[in-house]
């Protein structure tokens, strides 16, 4: 029998022999570069690559001070920490980044490897930064003990932030998503801590029926939801509120009807772009949402540096940071995300009116819920909001007796459990040593 042969796509082979030839040409450019910028930053900073390797230094990249007394996660921590020193060290290093970037993508590839970091390009334009972390089953026991130290004092809400994908969003990018391990690292600590019997949200069913595309709800150049995001996943949050407490809010005041928008448009450079480069990623509008009704708010923040905040007025003069807006230096804004929060340490907001539900929320969260915190307080009468990795000294069970919630939040993103620099007193290093 014979076999039909299926002529090669000239085209295909031109796109390739171009590919080729740049690649050519930027590695002939690229790596001697970079070689002679490494030398040079091992020459000028000996003394700093040096003390890179003492335990002092590399005790930080450790997943607990008991790996400090084991040779291999010891021997990994100090290479670690040479390699973050020494690329440091090295002049212009930042342009480098996206020279690599630039590199990169003028091969063809999507995904661009800066440090420990795995940066994917959706195709939308979203940079997605992949995980191959392989279990949180102690960050999510860690959750259990928390909610079991409760011991049903108080309705308890669990939400897991999945970065970037939700159900009917777009797909990662074929060939890469066998390498990321997103999807199954949400699903152990959802099957956890449902298991547990607490109950959880999944923000990946969050905006499936919105209506809305990966554009209108996900920065481009970091890894966070868009303010529209974040005001339609408050409602999800309401929702459970109100069946968990009883309690029925005025959910209409989060209506988008009920706000007016102020556009920044190509303004904001986030963590990802100043790693790959504005000319790869582009920049972001910033978008505010501020209620058109009248309101009344107090709000005391203690910030990353512990210096305290205080501000006073309506929705826009006290709750959001209008001084997120300011540029750098060289004229980026890095920092356009953080209108409604996401850096304090602890923040109360308190509201003043008298048609907002009479309950106070405990809010332990990480960036992404920060802004859903803010939009909450137009409903109840006082939100917290923690940061724990910023609270040392201070237990969460502290908190809680501390402020006497009428519900406590635990809403943490998978960035939050990998990012593992806080206790909540609930036996983490007995689950690490278990796993």
């Amino acid at each position: 029998m014979s076999q039909k042969k299926t002529a090669p796509n000239p085209n295909t082979s031109k796109g390739t022999k171009i590919q080729r030839i740049v690649a050519s040409v930027l590695t002939v450019a690229f790596i001697p570069l970079i070689f002679a910028f490494g030398i040079y930053g091992l020459v000028s900073n000996p003394e700093e690559l040096v003390d890179s390797l003492r335990y002092s230094h590399a005790r930080s990249y450790l997943a607990s001070d008991e790996e400090g007394t084991k040779f291999f996660p010891m021997l990994k921590a100090r290479i670690q920490s040479l390699e973050n020193t020494l690329g440091e060290t090295v002049p212009l290093s930042s342009e480098l980044g996206y020279l690599n970037a630039s590199f990169q993508y003028a091969l063809g590839k999507r995904m661009v490897t800066q440090g420990d970091q795995m940066l994917l390009s959706l195709p939308d334009g979203q940079i997605y930064n992949m995980t191959t972390r392989q279990s949180l089953a102690a960050e999510a026991e860690e959750v259990v003990g928390f909610y079991e130290q409760l011991d049903g004092s108080v309705p308890f809400l669990f939400a897991y932030i999945n970065p970037q994908f939700y159900t009917g969003s777009i797909e990662m990018p074929a060939g890469y998503d066998v390498i990321d391990t997103g999807d199954e690292l949400a699903d152990q600590v959802l099957g956890i801590v449902r298991e547990a019997g607490i109950p959880a949200l999944d923000s990946r069913d969050f905006f499936a029926d919105s209506g809305y595309t990966d554009n209108d709800l996900y920065l481009k150049t970091d890894m966070h939801w868009t303010t529209l995001a974040a005001l339609l996943a408050t409602r999800i949050y309401a929702e459970q509120i109100e069946q968990m407490t009883g309690v029925e809010l005025d959910t209409s005041k989060i209506d988008l009807d009920q706000f007016e928008t102020v556009v920044y448009p190509d303004l904001f450079l986030g963590e990802y772009g100043q790693q790959l480069g504005e000319c790869n990623t582009g920049l972001d509008d910033i978008t505010f949402y501020l209620p058109t009704y009248e309101t009344d708010f107090v709000r005391d923040s203690i910030e990353e540096d512990g210096t305290p905040e205080h501000a006073e007025g309506d929705f826009s003069e006290a709750v959001v940071k209008w001084d997120a807006l300011d540029n750098e230096p060289d004229g980026t804004n890095i920092r356009g995300y953080v209108g409604y929060g996401l850096v304090e340490g602890l923040e109360e907001i308190t509201n003043r009116t008298d048609d907002c539900a009479d309950l106070t929320l405990l809010i332990f969260r990480d960036s992404y819920t920060a802004p859903i915190g803010s939009f909450l307080s137009l409903m109840v009468k006082n939100v917290v909001m923690v940061d724990m990795r910023k609270m040392d000294g201070i237990s969460a069970m502290e908190l809680v007796e501390q402020y006497d919630p009428d519900m406590v939040i635990f809403s943490y993103s998978r960035q939050m459990f990998e990012d593992h620099r806080y206790d909540l007193g609930s036996g983490y290093d007995a689950s690490l040593d278990e796993v």
